[in-house]
């Protein structure tokens, strides 16, 4: 699967990696592991990491000691669990100038933006998708490296309980904690613990909860404000985004917040059907076959939920 990008890889000694805005634990995981694995290959290699990560899998990952590279200097740049260039944010011109770009990917919706090779795969996380990359050029997964995966790992299969997983995900994962890391405290930092803040989002976000589509579809904005009255950033509450879709009887939950500049970032999810890739493609965006998202700029809520609603209400009716 990587015979194309192993060559690129070997022949680098300055490396950038990047992941998408706003890294979730699968981003900041499959980036870190990899360039823990570069240094230990004898290359300098350096994550360029996004402002507002999700804390609790920030908290944990190994980033090692990462020198002070510049992306100019670098003659490869790696970009990991990004579906388009747009998810680079703030270093996509740079990205897409250079000259020797790998994308590594696990959206079924990648848009092809690097330059000497893409791995494009659906799959349960891109770090599964770097352990197969360490495993086909036969280099050690230390305990620090298997750590930062497995991070990866249960964070974008909701611990192993979403469709994505596969026997050969759960054989990774035994090779993972194989190594010695604490998966059970790992778990629960990513799953259990959270801060009164959250809990204090969550008494607004069950009255701020809206059901349609006939009881089929529940949406939720969360806007700045409501985040600031209970002290607490959205990169503290990642996990929120699942809470529409756990109704009982919706099929499609979708969490749309505020950002910067006249945006709204629409995040779907679905139990059993709906193939929410579709329709956040329908809208300009992207994603897997539950777990999907995209962006509205310059709309009110109402008017995002009403296009939202009309792409289900297409679907539903066929």
């Amino acid at each position: 699967m990587f015979k194309e990008l192993i060559p690129i890889i070997r022949n680098a000694e300055k490396v950038g990696l990047f992941a998408h805005t706003h890294p979730d634990g699968d981003a900041m995981g499959s980036t870190y592991a990899l360039s823990l694995a570069l240094r230990n290959m004898g290359k300098m290699s350096r994550v360029f990491l996004l402002a507002y990560p999700d804390v609790q899998a920030r908290s944990l990952v190994v980033t090692g000691d990462e020198p002070l590279l510049k992306i100019e200097d670098c003659d490869l740049l790696i970009a990991l669990d990004c579906a388009d260039s747009m998810r680079l944010g703030e270093y996509e011109q740079a990205f897409l100038n250079h000259g020797n770009t790998i994308a590594i990917d696990h959206h079924i919706t990648h848009v092809k933006f690097a330059s000497s090779g893409t791995v494009a795969k659906e799959i349960s996380s891109t770090c599964e998708l770097v352990y197969m990359l360490l495993k086909e050029m036969g280099e050690e997964v230390t305990h620090d490296i298997a750590a930062n995966l497995y991070i990866g790992l249960t964070t974008d299969t909701g611990n192993f309980k979403y469709s994505s997983v596969t026997g050969d995900t759960l054989r990774t994962a035994a090779a993972l904690i194989d190594t010695g890391i604490n998966f059970s405290e790992m778990a629960r930092v990513l799953f259990s613990t959270k801060s009164i803040g959250y809990y204090k989002l969550m008494r607004i976000a069950v009255d701020k909860l809206h059901v349609g589509c006939d009881g089929r579809a529940a949406m939720l904005f969360l806007s700045d404000s409501d985040f600031h009255s209970c002290g607490i950033t959205e990169s503290e509450a990642n996990s929120i985004v699942n809470m529409p879709g756990n109704v009982q009887g919706v099929e499609v939950g979708a969490y749309i917040r505020e950002r910067e500049n006249g945006e709204f970032k629409v995040s779907l999810r679905s139990n059993s059907y709906m193939n929410v890739a579709e329709v956040a493609a329908a809208l300009g965006g992207g994603g897997h076959i539950h777990a999907s998202g995209y962006s509205a700029f310059n709309k009110t809520v109402d008017e995002i939920i009403g296009e939202l609603k009309g792409e289900l209400d297409k679907r539903w009716a066929n």
